[in-house]
């Protein structure tokens, strides 16, 4: 009799920690949103599955070298990098 009863309870208790740990339907889920959104703007998903390996080809050659010498000159400016914030917590003195 004892030994039903734990058993019983021990099944009891298992199948119930394992329903826990079953993922509800929002957890299958997620992600969906995001993927569908992406998925539908893409243009040409052939290009998107296989991207050429070739380099881009044509443009305006003094656009091109505009771009890079302002992303060069840009990126290594640190003077335009604002102070960080300051946040405090607790009381202000």
């Amino acid at each position: 009799m004892k030994t039903t009863l734990k058993l019983t309870a021990t099944l009891v208790i298992a199948g119930t920690l394992a329903a826990g740990c079953a993922p509800t339907r929002t957890e299958a889920e997620f992600g969906d949103s995001v993927r569908a959104v992406t998925h539908g703007q893409i243009h040409d998903i052939g290009a998107a599955l296989y991207p050429e390996k070739e380099a881009v080809t044509g443009g305006s050659p003094d656009r091109l070298e505009t771009v890079i010498k302002t992303h060069n000159s840009e990126a290594a400016d640190g003077s335009r990098v604002q102070t960080p914030i300051a946040v405090g917590a607790g009381k202000s003195r």
